[in-house]
This record gives structure tokens, sequence and C-alpha cells, in this order.
């Protein structure tokens, strides 16, 4: 790569990624002092943007258009939040960019305010370039905890503008690599309540962790279930649906028949799979659970809500014109696949062609020490360059 070609564009993405990484807005938490710093850059450029609050207006997803109002548009979306550092063995500071050789330390420089730094970076490019189409920026919140903004951000995106994007990049780090498919997400707890009795009782009684655990092995039967081979999705690694129950609490001694157990249970979904499907046969099962137990404990109950709607998984055909496009500007010559969830699959639900492709890698994300190489900055300027230049054909 040319390094010095793209120079200008860099020195400006390292210095916003240093002052996006100085923002320590935890996913659930208010996002308004990032999103003024990115309004700011905004107003000095003469953008006009649009907010997308949430109901108590301490959160808001920001959205604007560089270009004229026409259809066949390219969204680049990312996500303003970061998961937390607490508890994790960081050797710097987490929320100041470091450089050590090629690698630019902070949390977010790879999920994914890498990716944002490299937008609002090419901002004086794009607009001294003659767009023939559209290229509209889309920054939300609340990422990180069941991409809780997406659904709102893409519906206000499409009562705004009289024109329709065709395509959505969501800039989630990939290496630079297109990918068309991502498993879904969704979470669930779970809560078994029964009453409390002496462990002497225990076969007059039932126990909520008990049952919990019977409820736990049919969660862990389903997932081998839909693990058959007949089923598989050679795309994802592993290649099916995942259920997983990742805390429980209950019980309150020994000698005492535990009268409530929760857990907290997550479904990554192929896209093949329903979360919905697997949630109802849950809830069947449940059903039967309760009616089996109320014979012996009438307050017996189990109840299943989820911590956020489900997030859609996504599976862009190979063959669609946003794939070939971002092969092109990557030099990529195939797809891969993600399997964490993402909002690509809600623009996709919003009905524009989405992939997912951003710099850095998510081994590093979420990490201690979470770094955004160099090289994959320039790469993603570069994309990003290859992107405006498509927009200037007629």
């Amino acid at each position: 790569m040319e390094i010095e070609k793209y120079k200008n564009e860099l020195d400006r993405t390292v210095l916003i990624l240093d002052k996006l990484v100085s923002f320590p807005i935890l996913g659930g938490e208010s996002n308004l002092p990032i999103s003024r710093y990115i309004e700011d850059i905004f107003q000095h450029h003469n953008i006009d943007y649009h907010h997308v609050y949430n109901e108590e207006r301490d959160k808001v997803s920001l959205h604007c258009r560089i270009g004229p109002p026409v259809d066949d548009g390219i969204i680049l979306s990312g996500h303003m939040d970061v998961v937390p550092v607490e508890g994790q063995p960081w050797t710097r500071s987490a929320f100041s960019l470091s450089k050590e050789k090629n690698r630019l330390y902070g949390r977010g420089a790879a999920d994914m305010k890498g990716f944002i730094a490299c937008c609002l970076a090419m901002l004086p490019h794009l607009l001294q370039s003659s767009l023939q189409r559209p290229i509209y920026f889309a920054f939300s919140y609340d990422e990180e905890v069941g991409c809780l903004a997406g659904p709102a951000l893409v519906q206000n995106i499409k009562e705004t503008y009289s024109e329709k994007p065709a395509y959505a990049i969501i800039g989630e780090p990939t290496s630079m690599k297109t990918n068309a498919s991502g498993k879904g997400i969704a979470v669930f707890t779970t809560h078994v309540r029964s009453s409390a009795a002496h462990s002497s009782e225990i076969r007059k009684s039932v126990s909520a962790i008990n049952e919990a655990m019977i409820l736990i092995k049919w969660l862990n039967d389903k997932m081998e279930e839909l693990a058959d081979e007949e089923k598989s999705d050679q795309r994802f690694a592993p290649p099916h649906t995942t259920i997983h129950v990742g805390t429980i609490q209950g019980g309150t001694a020994v000698n005492i028949v535990a009268d409530s157990c929760k857990f907290e249970w997550d479904v990554r979904n192929i896209p093949a799979d329903n979360v919905s499907d697997i949630f109802e046969d849950f809830n069947t099962f449940c059903g039967q659970r309760e009616s089996f137990n109320r014979s012996i404990n009438a307050e017996f109950q189990i109840i299943t809500t989820p911590k956020f709607p489900i997030v859609p998984s996504l599976d862009t055909p190979e063959n669609v014109a946003i794939v070939n496009l971002v092969n092109q500007w990557t030099n990529t010559d195939k797809t891969e696949s993600v399997s964490f969830g993402s909002e690509a699959g809600q623009f996709a639900e919003g009905g524009y062609q989405a992939v997912l492709c951003g710099p850095g890698n998510m081994e590093q994300g979420h990490r201690a020490d979470e770094f955004v190489e160099i090289d994959q900055l320039e790469k993603c300027i570069a994309m990003l360059h290859y992107l405006i230049t498509s927009q200037c054909k007629s």
C-alpha cells in the first residue's frame, strides 16, 4: 500500500480515534458526551445531521447524508459504546490511546471506534468529491448490550430521507474482509420459583435448583439436536446454533430446599434456525414441568423473559452488488462469516443489502489491551476512497 497516499487521512484518523477512545461510554450508559464530540465535527463541516433519542433522552444515535438526495446510497454504520474494562488485566490506560510499534491500544480501538474514526477523517475528501449518489453515516448507542438502538436508527433513516439507500456497511472488526453472514443473538433470564422447606423434606418438596438443572439439561440437549450435521452451516465456527447458560444463582443454605433459582442463557443462531421456535419449544417444556410440580407445590412457577429483543442473523447472498463491491474495494476474492451478533441483521431487515467490514480483529475486541493495527486503518481508508470514487460515477 502507498502509505503516503493517505497520510493526511491517517493522521486525522489517529487524532480522532485518540479522542473517541477517551470517552469511557459503556453499553447501557448515557452516550451524550461522545455524541456531542461527533456532532462538533459535523458542525465544523456544515453537515446537517439527525438525532434518534431514547425515551429518556440520555442516549442518542446520529445519522447524516453527504451527497445528493437520490437512491442507491451507501450507509456506513458503527456503534459508539464499548464493553467494560473492570477486572481485566490491562497493562496500559484503557481510555487513553497509546502506540506501540504498529499498534494503537485502547478500549474500542478495534470494536469499533477505529472504523468511526476512519469515516470522520474522510469528511474533507467526501465534501470535495462530486458525489452522484449519497453516503450516509449512522452511529448508534447500546450495541454492546443487545443492539438496542439499531431498529430505531434504521427506521428513522427510512423516515427521514425521501430517497432510499441501497447498501449498508457495518464496520465491525473483520480484518477488512467482507463478511456477508453472521449469527443472531438472543438472551433470556429464566426464574424458577418454589417454596422453602427443610432439606430432609426434599422428597416432599420441589427444589428450584433441581428444576433449574432439568431445564438447563433440556437447553443443552436442544443444542446437541441443533448440531446435527444435516442442519449445520459450515460458514460458521461452530457450524450450528449454540445455547449457553452463563450465570446461575439460587438457594440460601445447604439444609434448605431452594425456593428460587435464576439463570441467564443465550442463543446464537445460524440463519436457518429461528430463535422464536427454540424459545417456544422451551416454554412448552417449562409448562410441562409446571404442571408436574404443582401437584406437589401449588406455588411452583417458571418465568422466562428476554433481556432484549431478538437480534436477527445476517444472511446476505454472496452474489449481490454490495458483496461484489466491497470485495473489489478491499481486494478480496471471497466472503467470510462471523459468529457474533451485530446490527447488520437489523439493517438487512430494514431492506438494505448489508455486510460487515471494518479494521481490526474481534480477537482483540472485548479483551485487555485491545488494539487495532495501523495498517488496518490504512486499509479501511483505502476502501473508503474506492467507495467514494464509486459514488462519484453516474
